[in-house]
Order: structure tokens, then C-alpha cells, then sequence
């Protein structure tokens, strides 16, 4: 089975039930990161929580006429390996529920790549704009991966270690045109991101390709400023946090 799989928890220290924010009339932001999930035209799981806190997400889902697993809280890892297995997941486009303008084309393409068996994940350069694509795995990477967490309990919020440790065999997609942009950010993590997706959303429709959305900001610096200054907050709390981590 191939499919898509949107990583996605209510608890969050720094922006509490995000993905239940409203970002314009009628549109949490988990609804739309699902709609331009179904762009890439494989049927769409989302990957929760059995954590109280992730109920709301039962109700959206079938809302949106899609499938949802509910597993491991911390252990994200653990989640999507017991996801693959409930769905027999052969391979799948992964998204995390923070990323609201995430590049459905990449991922038509990924999906394809990632079926020619040369690799076990594809990801993006890490110089590609923060948000705009997260990896394509195999059912074998997703083994890998859960084969090297040392307890079922452990935080694998961020897996940069875990690929390391597991010896993926990781390609690189092409993402020319998409490179790190120093005033560019599409994530939400903080209010000022917030902010930015309410006015970007009001200004574009949710469907608009990522390339598009790129070239609006950059005729429109006004609106990518709104966030961008809280990229390095973003950046040095990702390395505390995999510092932090001893497998």
C-alpha cells in the first residue's frame, strides 16, 4: 500500500493546540495540511496520539472522509512503525502537522523515487526552506528506525540521531529553486507563525502550490516577515533537543 501519513499532536510547549487553530473562516490548521495532503493523491492516515488531548482529532478525520492511527505519544517513531503495520504500508509520504504549506508536487515525486527501491528515505537538502517537505520512507526504513530506539518511551520528536544510528540509506530530492531563504519560514510553531499562515491564507487559497506560495512572499516581503526573525529560535531549539537525546 502507498499512502500519505501527517504526524500530528494536540501538545505542544510553545504554541498549545496549534493544529486546531483557526487560520481562516472554516479551516483549522490540520484541515489544511489534510487538503493539500489529498494533492498528492494517495489515501491519507493520520497519525495521532491515544493521549486525551488528540480526541478532537477522531471528529476531523471523519470530516475529511480519512483514516486515522492513534498510538505512542512521544514516540513518534514507534507510532509510524505500528501505523505501517495496521495499514500494511509499503511505502509513504510523510508530513508533519506543523507545515502548512507543505509541497504536495515534491511529494508526487518523491513517492515515485522512493518505489525504485534505491533508497530507504528521500528527504530535501537541509538548506530547503524549513516546511517544505519532510521524508518519503519505506516499510523497511520505518523497521530500521524502530529496530534502534533503546525504550518505547523515548522522545523521537526529532529522528536526525535515529537515522543516523539505523544507517538508512538516504537520498536527496531535487529542490532547486527551494533552497534555505533568509526570509522565509513555513512552520508553525510559535504565534508569529500563526500569525503569518492567517494572513498568507487570506491572501492565497490553501491549494496553491508551494512554488507559487514562495514567489507571493518574495513579492510580498511584508507577510514573510511576520515570522521569519523566530527561525533561529526554531533552529537552536531542534539542536538542544537532539543533543539531548543518547541512543
Amino acid at each position: 500500500m502507498l499512502a500519505t501519513v501527517i504526524s500530528a499532536r494536540c501538545l505542544s510547549s510553545r504554541l498549545p493546540n496549534k493544529a486546531l487553530e483557526e487560520i481562516i473562516p472554516g479551516f483549522r490548521a490540520i484541515d489544511i495540511v489534510i487538503i493539500r495532503a489529498k494533492q498528492i493523491g494517495l489515501p491519507v492516515i493520520l497519525a495521532t496520539s491515544t493521549d486525551p488531548t488528540d480526541d478532537y482529532f477522531e471528529d476531523i478525520c471523519k470530516k475529511q472522509n480519512i483514516d486515522i492511527f492513534r498510538g505512542a505519544l512521544l514516540n513518534k517513531i514507534k507510532r509510524w512503525y505500528d501505523c505501517f503495520v495496521k495499514f500494511d504500508i509499503d511505502f509513504a509520504i510523510q508530513i508533519d502537522g506543523d507545515d502548512l504549506s507543505y509541497d504536495f508536487d515534491i511529494a508526487k515525486n518523491a513517492i515515485k523515487e522512493i518505489q525504485l527501491g534505491k533508497f530507504d528515505l528521500l528527504t530535501c537538502e537541509k538548506e530547503a526552506i524549513t516546511g517544505l517537505f519532510t521524508f518519503a520512507f519505506t516499510k523497511n526504513a520505518i523497521k530500521k528506525l524502530y529496530d534502534v530506539v533503546p525504550d518505547e518511551k523515548t522522545n523521537t520528536d526529532i529522528i536526525t540521531k535515529f537515522i543516523k544510528k539505523s544507517n538508512l540509506k538516504t537520498g536527496y530530492l531535487e529542490c532547486s529553486g527551494y533552497e534555505k531563504n533568509e526570509q522565509i519560514r513555513l512552520t508553525l510553531d510559535y504565534k508569529e507563525d500563526l500569525e503569518f499562515f492567517k494572513k498568507l491564507y487570506s491572501l492565497t487559497d490553501i491549494k496553491t502550490p508551494t512554488r507559487k506560495i514562495i514567489e507571493f512572499l518574495i513579492e510580498n516581503p511584508d507577510v514573510a516577515k511576520i515570522n521569519y526573525h523566530r527561525q533561529k529560535d526554531f533552529v537552536l531549539n531542534q539542536e538542544r533537543f537532539n543533543n539531548a537525546i543518547e541512543i
